[in-house]
């Protein structure tokens, strides 16, 4: 890695603010910027950002959330597609409580699935009896 010497500031100085910050240079894996007490910050390039855990975890339950999704719709055909999709998106959320080991947030979109999917589950038997009665 190639060293790198501070130059004196020619010609003005730097401006009177409290948040000042001179570019000294850079190299192949970091930027070099400098303050105004001569303090060296070493700022990496292709920097990524690492997800927040509320973003990873979300990641787990898109499964659920479509198989919810999927659910709803199926309220409109008597109920036949929510009795086959809401205990699949219920298993799926006891699938992430037995084996992820979620946080607060984590159980309480469990909470929020395994709710729902109950709810359309009651919504959705009377339906199918009554389109099984009138098929009949």
């Amino acid at each position: 890695m190639a060293r790198f010497s501070r130059k004196q500031p020619g010609g003005s100085p730097p401006p009177n603010q409290a948040s000042f910050l001179k570019y000294e240079g850079e190299d192949r894996q970091v930027y070099i910027l400098s303050d105004r007490t001569g303090s060296i910050l070493r700022i990496p390039k292709n920097r990524t950002e690492a997800p927040t855990p509320r973003e990873a975890e979300v990641g787990h339950f898109a499964p659920a959330y479509i198989l919810l999704s999927a659910a709803f719709l199926g309220l409109a055909p008597a109920g036949l597609g929510t009795l086959v999709f809401a205990p699949l998106a219920m298993l799926w959320a006891l699938g992430i409580a037995l084996f992820r080991r979620p946080g607060r947030v984590g159980i309480n979109r469990i909470v929020v699935v395994m709710g729902m999917g109950a709810l359309m589950l009651l919504a959705a038997i009377p339906l199918s009896l009554e389109f099984l009665d009138r098929v009949r």
